[in-house]
């Protein structure tokens, strides 16, 4: 009689949250659409890119190194070089859904490479925009100090994917507010 009970409860329950659920997802699917990979400006004096939101061994995919030339031994005093990084992705789709959120990359052909989520730490939908809130630490030795990191992802006038990220120092206390933008160009609507 009591599991009896416990299960109608359960599912008046599911039964209420899934239509929120359902709900809380498809404010967001305005945001669905193709965009291009590399950000209109750069910000902070290098592009951004749509993998930068990713991690994970899967992100390797969306890459070609070259190796730099560099010391051939371990007392060579030549200068390293960066390798060069080819970036094979052109567009990614976002996908924001009840499955959480995910970008799928696609190269010049059109052809998916990868489908990669982008949830560490997991956006939130609120009122068409996307946000993440975390904190992190940086710094070196007695010169340490904690960040607060807030995200958003939100569409502009133009259909655009704008990426904002604000910066607060909290630890050491006082830091002002930095906030900077990235611009990604619409490149297709989802249908």
């Amino acid at each position: 009689m009591a599991t009896a009970n416990i299960k109608a409860i359960l599912c008046g329950l599911c039964g209420l949250c899934g239509p929120l659920l359902s709900q809380a997802a498809d404010d967001c699917k305005n945001l669905n659409g193709t965009y291009q990979y590399q950000s209109v400006a750069a910000r902070d004096g290098l592009p951004d890119y749509l993998s930068n939101f990713t991690q994970g061994k899967d992100k390797g995919k969306l890459f070609r190194r070259e190796a730099g030339g560099g010391p051939k031994g371990l007392a060579s005093s030549a200068p390293m070089a960066r390798p060069k990084i080819t970036h094979l992705a052109t567009m990614a789709a976002l996908i924001h859904d009840a499955r959480g959120t995910r970008l799928r990359f696609i190269d010049a052909e059109g052809r998916d490479i990868v489908e990669i989520a982008i949830d560490s730490p997991r956006w939130r939908c609120k009122g068409g925009k996307l946000e993440r809130s975390s904190q992190r630490t940086s710094g070196l030795g007695d010169v340490l100090r904690t960040e607060k990191v807030d995200e958003m992802l939100a569409r502009d006038p133009n259909g655009d994917l704008v990426y904002t990220e604000t910066l607060t120092t909290v630890d050491p206390p006082g830091g002002k507010p930095r906030k900077t933008e990235a611009r990604f160009r619409l490149a297709r609507v989802a249908t």
